[in-house]
């Protein structure tokens, strides 16, 4: 009897040791890098990217696409027809096409689905297609052909730089149950590779419209000016072209709600370079020149953000800005009194941007 309870401890320790009990040989799986989300007539198509990565080279990939009704039937089709097991562990992004995120339910229900899976990390990354997600997935990117590494490490990268908020399902389910509204990136095929310039604007688990790159940017100097990269800013002086860097930005905010009437102030401080003029010019050393690029650059910027806020307010009706999340914190008796008609008090508010700017460096070249 004792030989029988030795062995028997003996069988559990070895199969304790050996990993779970469904556990399967990395061979007999096909793990999603990047999964594309689109509608179709009666249901969604899920386009799925599996880099071959047991056939001796992680650059070589498989793609392809099923029509299903969620994760849930894509996952079950997708085992019937391969002999191998289907795994999202190690997915990288998931890319929702502009039809499917123009829907609000369907967004509901995929956000839904993510959240309930005991498999899909969390902090899997979300962009949004410039058309159909089916195109993102299925663009041969020369050099670097695995689209899930690809837009991941890119947006890593825009996240790093500060030229976008990265949107992790874990920050996007956030800022969306919090404010009601997001920043997510957008991606799109151009020339043969993928870039992420601009960005969706979503409310309410639905797409409103989209943001070019220098309204990206205001955005970003608004939330945290102390983080946000501004690309170069180029004007033309007297018919000289100058290229203008930004060094260093800083701002403080100051919002009042009164009654029905908001009034939010940005006093923005800009500090900047003059990265490209022209070789042997004496402009720069006269002060009302210096002066006159002062002038064009603030119009220049002021001119985009001041677009940027209007369409913000009157076309997508969208506080990306999150004005309503401050007076929530700073102003919350004021802002309960009014909080069910918000969108409208967001749409009449007298909202301007102060700018100072000043010249750090005119460079070291004369």
């Amino acid at each position: 009897m004792k030989n029988i309870k030795i062995l028997f401890i003996a069988i559990i320790t070895s199969l304790m040791l050996s990993g779970c009990w469904d556990s399967m040989e990395i061979n007999k799986r096909e793990y999603l890098y990047a999964l594309g989300i689109d509608k179709n007539p009666d249901n969604l198509t899920f386009t799925a990217e599996i880099p071959k990565i047991n056939e001796g080279s992680e650059e070589q990939r498989i793609v392809y696409a099923k029509d299903s009704a969620d994760f849930a039937e894509f996952y079950a089709i997708s085992y019937l027809h391969s002999e191998k097991a289907i795994s999202d562990r190690l997915m990288q992004v998931i890319v929702l096409g502009e039809d499917v995120v123009r829907d609000s339910e369907t967004v509901k229900r995929i956000f839904d689905e993510i959240q309930r899976s005991p498999q899909i990390n969390r902090r899997v990354k979300i962009c949004i297609a410039k058309g159909r997600a089916q195109d993102i997935i299925n663009t041969e990117i020369p050099g670097n052909p695995i689209v899930g590494r690809f837009l991941s490490e890119m947006l890593i990268k825009l996240k790093r730089e500060n030229y976008q908020d990265i949107y992790t399902f874990d920050e996007a389910i956030l800022d969306i149950g919090k404010t009601g509204n997001a920043m997510v990136p957008v991606a799109e095929v151009n020339d043969k590779s993928l870039m992420i310039e601009r960005a969706g604007v979503i409310k309410e688990y639905e797409l409103k419209g989209f943001l070019e790159p220098e309204e990206v940017a205001t955005v970003m100097v608004l939330l945290n000016p102390d983080k946000a990269k501004i690309p170069n800013i180029n004007i033309n002086v007297e018919g000289t072209n100058v290229s203008l860097g930004v060094v260093d930005l800083s701002m403080t905010k100051d919002f009042k709600l009164d009654n029905d009437k908001l009034k939010a102030d940005y006093y923005v401080t800009m500090y900047i370079y003059i990265n490209s003029f022209i070789t042997g010019s004496n402009k720069l050393e006269d002060q009302s020149y210096l002066n006159k690029i002062k002038d064009e650059a603030r119009k220049s910027f002021l001119t985009a953000a001041e677009k940027t806020v209007y369409k913000l307010q009157h076309t997508y009706r969208t506080d990306i800005l999150k004005i309503k999340d401050n007076l929530y914190k700073y102003h919350k008796q004021d802002y309960e009194k009014v909080m069910d008609k918000y969108d409208e008090i967001f749409e009449a508010a007298d909202i301007n941007i102060h700018l100072d700017l000043k010249i750090k460096s005119t460079g070291m070249v004369k």
